[in-house]
């Protein structure tokens, strides 16, 4: 994990600065103060049961927990304790925080039991460092577990809203020239400040960092100005911002259904190479090579004074495409047996928890698609040097991507990745992507930050942002339309579905394939005759 901030060491930084802090009162400073190199404030002091606990005007203290405990917020090894999260409000409360900062620290205290226990099943004492697991995630992993990690925001305003009124007159204001804690935030406002948090990953940060301190600024900004517009402005402005969350969450949804038809389409495909690989393979073979035969007659017939060496130099790289799909069709088919998977096998998904898998593939699809999109591929570094074909090959590439890998087939019915696309698959997928378009400058992490300097500045970017969004709904909804749709493959889900006619769809298929190879042999015979003719004429080299 890079750019990570562990609570620990931002708790460190909070505490130093107590003796230098403004808003610290004359009494804070009285009960600790330093003495000689001795620290104002110690670890242990986050313990209720020590001598000079930390504590509020009412005597209540900041920590619910005894001092040995305590003491273990800073162990990042396997001795390692969590720090209730009220706890953690208290002292940033009794250290005059801001409200971001303290979100900040509240949401780090959370991410880190999180990412630790629910993504990592670490556990105290089992030998595992908890500063690894912290800062080794992959970022598909740590992708995965943001979209996973959904802090209440409802909880923590009201926790905050209790200890603000409980603990007058130490927290009633913060120490930004007396803006009231809470800054005016209602449930709704308070929930996206939690969003936007999260998705732009400032609880990541230090709480005395410069990117907090921008985000701050910005969402204050942002806030005062929704104070500041009219009436009619603030209900606007609300709507197209529900609108806009809602819409990307829409999109998101269409894409997961577009992959898991694309996985449920290459099943049927798996399915009939099995039943009909072999007729098939013989029929493609077939067809192939009428297909050139007659390419061949035609040219030669176009072109009298043409050689057989003529005629294939001119066909050679098609001829070449059609030999590599015919390649792939006999792997496919030669695989498509050894794919099924028995029960017990593979897990498939099996035990994990499917609402929580969906998140996580969902973050990397809207990833994906990130990449793929037409007006991101245009700031591609490279992307204004490529011809109009070199474009067009580029996306044909990265749309092959997703193509579904052997590995993600075969999982027996009710298995969760019989029905929905592995989130490994994805993650592969992502990766070739990025492989392909090396390193293209475009930001694929998330921001829920509207952009704009003014409140009719931000509304026009969210209803531009809407009419974007709304556009791309209907480009999705028509790419599942056209997978749920799709002839051929429906076609062969009818005949899977009735295997009383195998026998007969097998027949048929030798039958258009001998048919083929004889209307191929007519063809070839025409060649030889018109190539014996032009050798006469113009090649004294004897007939092939």
């Amino acid at each position: 994990m890079t750019l990570y901030t562990k609570l620990g060491d931002d708790l460190d930084t909070i505490v130093k600065s107590f003796v230098i802090n403004p808003a610290v009162t004359e009494r804070q400073k009285q009960i600790w103060r330093q003495v000689g190199k001795k620290k104002a404030i110690t670890h242990g002091m986050f313990g209720y049961d020590h001598e000079k606990a930390l504590a509020f005007d009412d005597g209540t203290t900041v920590g619910s927990t005894k001092t040995n405990n305590a003491r273990r917020f800073w162990d990042y090894a396997e001795g390692h304790a969590f720090p209730p999260t009220e706890d953690v409000a208290r002292f940033c409360l009794f250290m005059h925080l801001d409200l971001c900062r303290t979100l900040a620290l509240i949401l780090k205290a959370e991410w880190e039991r999180f990412f630790a226990h629910d993504m990592n099943h670490w556990k105290a004492n089992n030998g595992a460092n908890l500063t690894d697991i912290l800062f080794s995630a992959d970022s598909h992993s740590l992708r995965g577990a943001l979209a996973e990690f959904e802090p209440q925001g409802d909880r923590l305003l009201t926790l905050l809203k209790e200890l603000v009124s409980r603990h007058t007159p130490f927290s009633t204001q913060s120490a930004n020239g007396g803006i009231p804690f809470l800054e005016g935030h209602t449930p709704s406002t308070f929930e996206f400040l939690v969003k936007e948090m999260i998705m732009g990953r400032y609880h990541f940060c230090a709480t005395e960092s410069a990117e907090l301190a921008h985000f701050t600024a910005h969402v204050r900004k942002e806030f005062a100005l929704l104070v500041e517009g009219t009436g009619e402005q603030q209900r606007v402005f609300s709507l197209e911002k529900a609108r806009w969350v809602a819409l990307r969450q829409e999109l998101e949804d269409i894409y997961l259904l577009i992959e898991n038809q694309r996985l449920k389409n290459a099943h049927t495909q798996r399915e009939w190479l099995i039943a009909f690989g072999k007729e098939q393979i013989a029929y493609v073979e077939a067809f192939l090579d009428h297909a050139r035969s007659d390419k061949r007659l035609n040219l030669k017939r176009a072109n009298p004074g043409w050689t057989l060496q003529d005629i294939e130099q001119r066909l050679e790289e098609e001829e070449m495409e059609g030999q590599l799909e015919l390649s792939r069709l006999r792997t496919d088919m030669a695989l498509a047996p050894h794919l099924m998977r028995r029960p017990g096998e593979d897990n498939g998904g099996e035990g994990a928890d499917p609402t929580r898998y969906i998140k996580e593939c969902k973050t990397v699809l809207r990833q994906i698609r990130r990449l793929l999109h037409p007006d991101r591929l245009m700031h591609h570094p490279s992307y204004k040097h490529f011809t109009d074909g070199q474009r067009e090959r580029l996306q044909e590439l990265l749309l092959s991507a997703l193509d579904i890998r052997p590995d993600e087939l075969g999982y027996p019915e009710g298995y969760l990745l019989h029905d929905m696309r592995s989130l490994e698959g994805l993650k592969n997928a992502l990766s070739r992507i990025e492989t392909i378009l090396g390193n293209p400058g475009v930001d694929t992490d998330e921001r829920l930050m509207i952009e704009g300097e003014t409140l009719p500045r931000k509304l026009e970017w969210l209803r531009r942002e809407n009419r974007i969004l709304e556009d791309e709904i209907l480009a999705a909804k028509a790419e599942l339309q056209a997978l749920l749709e799709d002839e051929d493959t429906t076609e062969k889900r009818v005949i899977l579905d009735n295997p009383a006619d195998h026998g007969r769809i097998k027949a048929t298929f030798r039958a258009d394939t001998q048919k083929k190879r004889q209307q191929t042999e007519s063809l070839k015979a025409e060649l030889n005759a018109l190539l014996n003719r032009n050798r006469r004429t113009y090649d004294p080299e004897p007939p092939l």
